[in-house]
């Protein structure tokens, strides 16, 4: 079929049974863009605003194959007559997009007091596919507000992780007004789509000149072209002793890059680093340890949170450490870091994808909850920690607090729980005598102070004692629940469906008596209504 494109969204309904259709967007003969896409016009689940707003004035050949009769609507109000939020398993106070598909964050950045976050996104369905970079913006990093698609898929590909960076000096002259630049590295994944295909996977920028409202893809990509099959995920930083930026990349396998450049245009290749275990988008950075100024080491990590600690100079990184694991979930990967935090600030803050599966919704998969990162020093070294912002407590309702509390052997200690969602924060002693017990909303957590471990659903995590007591805290959604082990050195996100018939908090002393020198309960209100913009 063919129409004129003169609305800003076409609405594209379906069903998540459905047979995958690629549908063909056609303009003077030639593909301008292409979909797979459950499509379903006579039995579907969900209606997908899709924005067209780029091919205004085009007449467009909709092509379908398997073919099928292809009834267009078009609108210029998106999810019109539907309630955005408000959906059964929609996560209270983590982020996911309004419809569709989200995967890895990307482009993590600071600009005149917002932080961005970008996100691989399927905008027309809930399943992995059609790789765009959905956009939401915060002022208060838990409070979102989404902002329409800002890279869409093109002939070299669609777009794959990346990060982004402000350019402050204008090295790459791009500025056109007093807007500092907004450069956004990405993943040009060739050969994932028809339009592009044939081609590599290369890496690329667009950028913004009016503070982040629009983006502009570079002329001149890619910026650095095939350096081994499937290289993608470019994160870059500034390095201030050098004067220069940093890209790390994934190459292939267990091997990432390092390249500089000094106008974040060019590129050269510094250096590979293996990282066993691990694989995909890295992000690297420096931190004080224990927030001396005067010792610094660089983090190095991918992925699945395995992590290196050393010194770069800016030519070389070089591992001080063997390879240590943060996260031991079933449900975060591919975390980043925000850049340009200001200096007053100086916090490293990240946040990654829950991977959990959220069943029959419009929407599917979440962030975890945005993290402080911190290198500490404890007994047995200097460890990589992450840890829930304070600006969680902006979310705080009610608020319960205790101490001192004794669970005798074979007892529990019971809260109820009246709402949904709930920051707690636990510190217990005497734990060297026995284990304990924890359970929320149908949760387990198993404590094995003996063998010092941690589980919860099919995870195990390192649960040390250090002057015999142990430190949690717990962040539980309608999707999940998090647990931070001893100020963050070891972190599980597990993803779940809350049951909300057991609605308390109980601690169980599972062989002798155990102290729960302080218990922290505070119930989280939901972050989509009345929240700031």
């Amino acid at each position: 079929m063919k129409f004129v494109c003169d609305s800003k969204y076409i609405v594209l309904p379906v069903n998540h049974h459905a047979k995958k259709k690629k549908l063909q967007f056609i303009n003077n003969g030639k593909l301008i863009y292409d979909l797979d896409i459950e499509l379903d016009f006579k039995n579907p689940d969900h209606d997908f605003y899709l924005n067209v707003e780029r091919f205004i004035g085009m007449e467009i050949e909709l092509r379908c194959q398997p073919e099928m009769n292809i009834m267009l609507r078009k609108s210029d109000i998106k999810h019109e007559g539907e309630e955005i939020y408000k959906e059964k398993y929609r996560p209270g106070f983590h982020f996911s997009t309004q419809r569709g598909w989200i995967n890895d964050p990307n482009g993590l950045v600071c600009y005149n007091d917002k932080y961005l976050m970008f996100y691989q996104h399927n905008p027309v369905g809930c399943k992995w596919g059609n790789m765009h970079w959905g956009y939401a913006v915060s002022h208060d990093l838990v409070h979102w507000s989404e902002r329409d698609i800002a890279l869409y898929p093109d002939e070299m590909g669609t777009m794959f992780s990346g990060s982004a960076i402000i350019d402050k000096k204008n090295v790459t002259g791009l500025k056109e007004g007093d807007d500092d630049v907004i450069l956004l590295y990405y993943t040009a994944a060739g050969n994932t789509s028809e339009l592009s295909k044939d081609r590599p996977f290369t890496q690329c920028l667009a950028y913004s000149v009016d503070g982040g409202i629009t983006f502009r893809k570079y002329e001149k990509n890619p910026i650095v072209p095939e350096m081994a099959a499937g290289n993608r995920d470019p994160k870059v930083i500034y390095h201030e002793e050098t004067d220069s930026y940093i890209m790390a990349l994934y190459l292939t396998g267990n091997k990432f890059a390092l390249l500089s450049s000094k106008n974040l245009l060019d590129w050269t290749l510094l250096q590979e680093i293996t990282l066993e275990d691990d694989a995909e988008c890295p992000d690297f950075y420096p931190l004080a340890v224990d927030g001396d100024a005067g010792n610094i080491k660089w983090v190095f990590y991918g992925a699945s949170d395995r992590y290196l600690l050393g010194s770069f100079d800016g030519l070389e990184f070089k591992p001080e450490t063997k390879v240590r694991r943060l996260h031991y979930g079933n449900s975060s990967y591919a975390s980043q870091s925000w850049s340009d935090i200001k200096k007053e600030d100086g916090r490293r803050i990240r946040i990654s994808w829950n991977t959990f599966e959220i069943p029959s919704m419009p929407f599917n998969k979440c962030m975890t909850f945005p993290c402080e990162m911190k290198l500490k020093t404890f007994s047995d070294g200097v460890f990589l920690c992450t840890y829930p912002v304070r600006e969680i407590e902006k979310l705080y309702a009610e608020v319960f607090a205790a101490q001192n509390t004794s669970v005798m052997s074979g007892e529990k200690y019971a809260k109820p729980l009246d709402g949904k969602y709930y920051d707690i924060a636990l510190k217990v002693c005497d734990v060297e005598k026995g284990g304990f017990n924890i359970s929320a909303f149908g949760l387990d957590i198993y404590c094995n102070t003996a063998g010092n471990e941690l589980k919860c659903l099919d995870c195990t995590a390192p649960l040390e004692s250090y002057d015999d007591t142990v430190e949690l805290r717990i962040l539980i959604d309608a999707t999940g629940t998090e647990i931070f082990i001893n100020e963050g050195k070891a972190f599980l996100s597990v993803g779940h469906i809350q049951d909300y018939n057991l609605d308390k908090l109980e601690i169980h002393a599972a062989e002798k008596d155990i102290t729960v020198k302080e218990i922290k309960i505070a119930e989280i209100r939901n972050i989509w209504f009345g929240q700031e913009k």
